[in-house]
Formats: C-alpha cells, sequence, structure tokens
C-alpha cells in the first residue's frame, strides 16, 4: 500500500509538471528582463547564461516557489555570481519535490562579452532525481545561450537546453529551444517577448513588462501563464514578489531575494 501511494503521488507530480523537471517546463515563469542591458539581475542569468556578461559585480539570490500551491510541487533555487574579467562564473543549485519524491539540478556557468553588441553563455548541469523505495537516477547535460543588442534599445537572444537529448534514467530529457526580444522603452521600461519549443509540444510564447515607478519600485506582468510582480530595493538588496496563473491547475506564489555588491 504504501509504495503504490508513493507511486501515485510521484505520477502526479510527473503529470503536473508536464512530464518534465519542475524547473524546465515551457510553461514556467519567465523573468521580463532576460533579454535587455538594464534589467538583469541573477535570475535572468539563469534564464539565459550569456545575462552573466552584464552582471559585473558579486551578488547572490534565493528564490522559492509552490506551483499551484501544492507542497509536493514546491521549488527552492539559490545562485551566486562571481566576475572574473572578462566574463561572469554562477553556481545555482536548484531541489523540487518533497521527502519521497526529489529533483535536483547543480548548476556552474559562465557568460561573457563578444564585443559592443554580442554576449554568450554557457552551463554544465548535473541532474538528479530520486523516487523512495524506487532508486534513483543522474545525468549531466549542458544548456548554451547568446544575446544580441541589435540597438541601445532594442536586444534579443536564443537558448538551448539539452542539446545532447540526455536522458535521465530511462525518462528522457526534454530538448528546449527559447528565443527571445526585448524592447527597452526607455531605462524604466521593459516589454519582451519570448517563444518556447520543448521537444514536439506546441510553442508557447510569453508576452512580459517591467516598469519601474521609482528606483525603489517596479511593477512585472506577463502572459502564458498570467502572472504579476512586485519588486522592492532596499539598499543592496530586492525583493520579488510574483504570483502566476494557470486555467486549470490554479495559483503559483513565488518568493525571490537577490543581493548585489554596489559598484565602487
Amino acid at each position: 500500500m504504501k509504495k503504490m501511494f508513493v507511486s501515485i503521488v510521484c505520477t502526479m507530480c510527473s503529470v503536473l509538471s508536464c512530464a518534465q523537471n519542475l524547473w524546465l517546463s515551457a510553461e514556467k515563469q519567465q523573468y521580463p528582463g532576460t533579454y535587455s542591458r538594464h534589467f538583469q539581475q541573477v535570475f535572468t542569468a539563469v534564464q539565459n547564461q550569456a545575462a552573466l556578461a552584464y552582471i559585473t559585480v558579486p551578488s547572490a539570490g534565493i528564490n522559492t516557489e509552490r506551483r499551484f500551491m501544492l507542497k509536493a510541487l514546491s521549488l527552492y533555487s539559490a545562485v551566486v555570481t562571481l566576475p572574473a574579467p572578462p566574463g561572469t562564473f554562477a553556481f545555482n543549485i536548484q531541489q523540487a519535490g518533497y521527502s519521497a519524491y526529489q529533483q535536483q539540478q547543480l548548476g556552474i556557468a559562465y557568460g561573457r562579452q563578444l564585443g559592443n553588441k554580442l554576449s554568450i553563455g554557457m552551463q554544465i548541469d548535473y541532474l538528479s532525481s530520486a523516487i523512495r523505495q524506487y532508486g534513483s537516477a543522474t545525468t549531466i547535460t549542458f544548456e548554451l545561450g547568446c544575446l544580441l543588442h541589435i540597438t541601445p534599445q532594442l536586444h534579443a537572444g536564443l537558448h538551448l537546453f539539452n542539446p545532447v537529448n540526455r536522458k535521465l534514467g530511462d525518462e528522457p530529457l526534454s530538448v528546449i529551444y527559447t528565443a527571445g526580444i526585448g524592447y527597452e522603452v526607455s531605462e524604466d521600461f521593459l516589454i519582451s517577448t519570448v517563444v518556447v519549443q520543448e521537444n514536439d509540444v506546441s510553442p508557447v510564447t510569453k508576452v512580459m513588462c517591467e516598469y519601474r515607478i521609482i528606483p525603489q519600485l517596479s511593477l512585472q506582468l506577463g502572459t502564458s501563464p498570467t502572472n504579476a510582480a512586485a519588486s522592492f530595493t532596499l539598499g543592496r538588496m530586492r525583493i520579488f514578489f510574483s504570483a502566476s496563473h494557470h486555467p486549470q491547475l490554479g495559483f503559483t506564489p513565488n518568493t525571490s531575494i537577490v543581493w548585489q555588491l554596489k559598484k565602487a
């Protein structure tokens, strides 16, 4: 009976996360600042490692998310970035699930500029999953990203996860392509669009914007899933509160705290 219960719960987790690692789903909420120059922070660099080129001071961030308000689908993340001119290194860890079913990702990344208009980045990922009484599986894969600054206001980028089509145990990992474009109307207002293609699933399109009302307060809005966020800056610390909504599965609350050493 206990094995049956664990099996049922794990199957539900797999279905709810699109048969995919929780942090890799095409419907995962994105940060609008990924495709920009003036809206970068540590978690945009997790989504596209080329963004590391524009994080030029030591930074750190932690994030917690409870997908669809289910404890079994909780996700915790931590990121540290260390500049090493001419680029920046990042170290991150993500853990999802609960005591009977856990997924983990460890990553080391590096990004740098190639001239004034182009930056590139790469991350090596160690992925693992464990199901109580059923064992565990591990694998290593990688992801690549680039950002192109077409004009001072217009920015575009590409990101590819798992191009070698690795498996995690007997389960195939998705190959995920992401293409985005962002337009900085001003240094305080950004509009961006992202298209995510995951294996043979229909592409998901997201439209997002971020507006800095004052230096200490900004608002973000997005679609697919519908989400809204507010961030507050207190000295060297920035705090994000957000929530997204799936029409069938419900709400997902998310909180992030980012610390950044100020430039001298």
